[in-house]
């Protein structure tokens, strides 16, 4: 097991709202697991989903399917629910701002686990609060990935302690959108909700490229990257 992370139970929480834990239980726990039922991946981009998808099937005795989209899944999923959703925050999915705004409902039905691009405390922060049980960076090995899925799949939570260590570092000193005006604010918020540019200019009464503006800027005054990076910070605020 690797000394770089730190799992424990869904209870043990700290003032950061990150997992506290010992390894030993986490190995105990995560090797006694036997469970049945399915691993849902929900990932946009095809060849990612089959890469994923088939690691998966590899490493878990059980049957991994894979949806583009979050509503995709709810509408297919019927009655029954699986025993696991590991939903794609990686960089560059086409709705990861809309899947992150439907996290809250999502881990209220079922254990979640967020796969995203790196150690991100900010993100691994907002993910935990609202539901998931999961935060997995690409960036971590896969067998370390692995048994952080097994220990979730026990009932634990698992966050690499990068984000545990960095999350004093990462506590906002001011509000972080007094910068913005009441129109930015507004575009934000739409962000937030998953909701693409041309249905934020038709709600908000302006143009299109007016709204690609206030996008642009908004990503330069919270220095944000993506969308979603803008959307984390709403879920923040």
């Amino acid at each position: 097991m690797d000394s770089g992370t730190i799992c424990a139970s869904p209870d043990g929480l700290d003032r950061n709202d990150f997992p506290v834990g010992s390894d030993v239980n986490y190995v105990s726990v995560a090797r006694e697991v036997r469970v049945c039922g399915q691993i849902v991946l929900i990932e946009s981009r095809r060849f990612l989903s089959e890469c994923i998808r088939k690691s998966l099937e590899e490493a878990f005795p059980l049957r991994v399917v894979a949806h583009p989209t979050v509503p995709e899944f709810t509408r297919e999923q019927g009655g029954d629910w699986p025993s696991l959703v590991l939903l794609s925050l990686i960089e560059g999915a086409n709705e990861a701002s809309e899947a992150l705004g439907k996290l809250s409902a999502l881990a209220s039905a079922v254990p979640v686990i967020v796969l995203a691009s790196q150690n991100d405390a900010q993100l691994a922060r907002t993910i935990m609060q609202q539901g998931a049980k999961g935060y997995i960076p690409v960036t971590l090995g896969f067998d370390i990935a692995v048994e952080a899925v097994r220990f979730v799949l026990a009932g634990g939570t698992y966050v690499p302690v990068e984000c545990f260590a960095s999350a004093k570092r990462d506590i906002p000193t001011s509000q972080p959108f007094a910068c913005l005006s009441d129109r930015e604010l507004a575009v934000v918020r739409a962000i937030q909700q998953g909701k693409p540019n041309k249905i934020i200019a038709y709600q908000l009464g302006m143009c299109e490229s007016t709204v690609k503006v206030h996008v642009r800027n908004v990503m330069k005054k919270l220095k944000a990257r993506n969308r979603t990076e803008v959307a984390v910070r709403a879920q923040a605020a």
